[in-house]
């Protein structure tokens, strides 16, 4: 069968064969699929260009069975909910939920198909049965509703002077606030519309879960945490700026972002949580920024990345990492802690899946994980979409602006969900 697959791959293309797996996969309930977009630009040296965890034979919705199977060398694929911090911090979420979730959810994959940086394929777990090469998914139009949100640009403007002033009083010096957006629909294809997210905006973290009715399709190219081996890699991005039209516009842009002091600000100081966190896990003097300040160009937007590394001691395990690190303070600010006491009272949903991880744990103890950003929550059942977008706010914030970023950070999702007829990748 891998000979049948590589065969495929070399005649008709990686992307194609993408697609299959896509259409294969969708028959199963349970199903992961993590996919590189072959952008394969040197900040980000994850290990694989697609990862698909299709079919589920355990799986698990609280932090405290996830726990236990973090030790047990298994295959594990799934999601961190933004609330987990609750187990790691004297902190709660009462908000209302836009679509209900489990605070985590993770499964251990029935067939584990994976494509190298190489686009060499392998099977890694179970197999796949011939009808692999038939599998299609039908295509419909999209039926959503107009958008709505509970924060206007009025309210939003309010709440960035509040949050300024918690900043002038000395509570925190930088904080994440989010807005919420939802739909209805009568038809979606939750599959269908992340295959034209991707194709609309290409991501090297485009991540696709589906749990029975719940499904997350998401856009993101922010890394939360990778282990390879003994290190350690955390991507924080913090900078956003709009694409040009034209390549000339393109380089003023960048140089705009490359040197906006309010950018770098908000990057170093995230930047310097994320040395904090990694040196409750990593050998003394190993954490170092290895990128500062990078400027990364995606098809809508321009991003400043910083990347920082580390070893891992050795006798820490998975779940100590994670507690160090999670959630991660580019969605949060800094402090850490007071900000995200802070977001429980100034935001009015509870954030569930976003702005958590996404990502898998292989057998060896390696683990790659995203940032749960530019992602679309959708529930089959009650039929409601659900994506929110937010940024970093200092003393420095402009509102307008962090206003127009908001509104730019959900431009790929929202021009996707105007298209109507789906297309195929």
């Amino acid at each position: 069968m891998k000979d049948k697959l590589q065969e495929y791959i070399t005649q008709r293309g990686v992307n194609r064969f993408k697609e299959l797996v896509y259409a294969y996969a969708h028959k199963f309930n349970y199903q992961c699929i993590l996919d590189s977009c072959q952008l394969n630009t040197g900040v980000y040296s994850g290990e694989f260009e697609l990862l698909a965890a299709i079919g589920a034979t355990q799986v698990y919705t609280s932090w405290s069975t996830f726990e236990q199977a973090t030790t047990q060398g298994k295959w594990l694929f799934g999601v961190l909910g933004y609330d987990v911090k609750n187990h790691f911090e004297t902190l709660s979420s009462e908000n209302n939920a836009i679509v209900e979730t489990p605070e985590l959810l993770f499964f251990e994959p029935q067939i584990l198909l994976a494509i190298d940086k190489y686009q060499k394929v392998s099977i890694l777990k179970g197999d796949l049965t011939l009808d692999f090469f038939d599998a299609v998914i039908v295509k419909n139009k999209r039926e959503v509703s107009s958008v709505s949100s509970p924060i206007s640009h009025d309210n939003y403007i309010r709440k960035i002077e509040e949050i300024q002033e918690l900043i002038r009083s000395g509570e925190v010096y930088e904080l994440n606030y989010c807005v919420p957006y939802s739909h209805s629909f009568k038809a979606f294809q939750p599959i269908l519309f992340h295959l034209d997210l991707l194709q609309k905006s290409p991501v090297p973290m485009g991540a696709y879960l589906r749990a029975n009715q719940l499904y997350l399709c998401g856009a993101s190219m922010e890394r939360f945490l990778m282990k390879r081996g003994d290190t350690l890699v955390s991507q924080p991005i913090k900078g956003t700026i709009k694409k040009g039209l034209t390549p000339e516009e393109d380089a003023v842009l960048i140089a705009q972002l490359k040197n906006s002091e309010k950018d770098r600000a908000e990057n170093v100081m995230i930047v310097d949580l994320v040395r904090n966190d990694l040196n409750r896990v990593c050998k003394s003097g190993t954490v170092q920024v290895n990128e500062l300040f990078g400027i990364y160009s995606y098809l809508q937007v321009h991003q400043m990345i910083s990347t920082v590394k580390g070893d891992v001691l050795p006798e820490v395990s998975i779940s100590d990492i994670l507690k160090a690190t999670f959630p991660m303070g580019s969605m949060t600010g800094a402090p850490k802690i007071a900000a995200m006491k802070y977001i429980e009272g100034l935001e009015n949903f509870k954030r569930g899946w976003y702005s958590g991880a996404l990502g898998y744990l292989a057998p060896d103890g390696n683990f790659d994980f995203n940032v749960v950003i530019r992602s679309v929550l959708c529930d089959m059942e009650t039929k409601v979409l659900n994506y929110n977008a937010g940024g970093a706010i200092t003393i420095d914030s402009i509102a307008e602006h962090e206003w127009m970023e908001v509104q730019l950070k959900t431009k790929a999702i929202t021009e996707v969900l105007k298209g109507g007829e789906n297309k195929s990748n």
